[in-house]
């Protein structure tokens, strides 16, 4: 999607749920989590990437425990209304992995992310931050999101120097691509999180479920109550990070503006350097074609001046040639010829106008011609 129109979509859904856009790898445990932050289990899970496609979780009032009301949009977008009470204020958006191979899968998940309010990067404990992770967290730094990772499986790891060294991995790293001081972490469980969920869901002791969770210590192991409570503090107008929501709610298309910004400017910027290589070049063209008029011009002088020239000693040979024709020493030639009808005075003629005037004049332009082109 062009920038101009995410900056219209953004504008449009100012008044829109918060937006939650979760992704990570595949078999990072993001179907796990959101299962277990809305309480069921609403989405597959498994050891393959079962999410193909952006899935949109949105509020219904039908209470079903399955994904049957679900739309599917051209673009490869499904919308599915769920009962879940999170979702009245705010959306979820479960994105394919990090990893896809497919590209359209890829550009589906970047183009919601500028969308997006806020970002919640899950990791798995038994690798995180991997190659194709850093990839997309350099790209989400473009649009300046703030992002909240989630160190899923927490169980993986056999004590608490394990947990802190990764954390500490995580926190570094993370600073350096994003390049912020907040880095949010949440080290969880979602598995055994979910577990405790739907072992005291089928009770439907909604008035307590939060006092029993509490009291349940699988729940309090698997440290999911932390980040539950920090993403539902979003949604509470008198907390700081409800405040903070309606920041990063305006801050959305506002950010997608300044980004189309800078890419007009730089594209003026290209366009403006462009065209004064053209105006160089162009100058370079117009001075290179004055400096070859005025060598033209200069050789045309030189050249005018070289013909007089010639032209000049050719006339002056062609004076001399009638002169000593002419002359009264030589009129006994003329008599020789009224009387005898010989030839002699013009053959001599002749020969002194091919000899003393034509020769003489074309070898003085063929060193002209040869000074001048050498």
């Amino acid at each position: 999607m062009e920038e101009a129109e995410l900056l219209v979509d953004a504008a449009s859904r100012l008044s829109e749920p918060f937006l939650l856009v979760i992704v990570g790898e595949f078999n990072s445990g993001k179907s796990t989590f959101i299962n277990a932050l809305l309480g069921r289990k609403y989405l597959q899970e498994g050891v393959v990437p079962t999410t193909n496609e952006i899935t949109l979780l949105s509020y219904s009032e039908v209470d079903s425990e399955s994904m049957e009301r679900c739309e599917r949009h051209p673009d490869g977008q499904f919308t599915c209304y769920l009962s879940a009470p999170i979702l009245k204020e705010m959306n979820l958006v479960d994105t394919p992995g990090t990893n896809v191979i497919l590209q359209r899968q890829q550009r589906l998940t970047e183009e919601y992310v500028p969308r997006a309010d806020l970002i919640l990067f899950v990791l798995s404990s038994d690798r995180p931050l991997t190659e194709s992770e850093v990839g997309f967290l350099q790209y989400v730094q473009q649009w300046k999101k703030k992002v909240v990772f989630v160190l899923n499986k927490l169980d993986l790891y056999r004590n608490s120097d394990e947990l802190e060294e990764a954390t500490a991995f995580i926190k570094e790293n993370a600073r350096k691509l994003l390049n912020t001081e907040d880095v949010t972490l949440f080290p969880v469980s979602s598995r055994s999180a979910l577990e405790v969920k739907l072992s005291y869901s089928k009770k439907n002791d909604r008035e307590h479920h939060g006092e029993v969770l509490l009291s349940d210590p699988r729940w309090r192991s698997s440290k999911f109550y932390d980040l539950e409570h920090y993403l539902l503090s979003f949604l509470d107008g008198s907390t700081d990070n409800g405040k903070e929501r309606v920041r990063l709610k305006l801050e959305t298309p506002i950010g997608i503006a300044d980004r189309l910004l800078t890419s007009c400017q730089r594209l003026v910027k290209l366009e403006h350097e462009k065209a004064i290589d053209d105006l160089t070049s162009i100058r370079d063209l117009v001075s290179g074609a004055n400096n070859y008029a005025l060598k033209i011009e200069a050789d045309s002088n030189s050249w005018q001046k070289q013909i007089s020239s010639l032209i000049e000693r050719a006339k002056s040979r062609a004076i001399t040639l009638m002169e000593s024709t002419l002359q009264l020493s030589n009129i006994d030639l003329i008599f020789t010829y009224m009387l005898t009808g010989e030839k002699g005075p013009s053959a001599k003629a002749t020969s002194f106008v091919q000899n003393d005037i034509l020769s003489p004049a074309l070898d003085d332009a063929a060193i002209w011609y040869y000074e001048a082109h050498a």
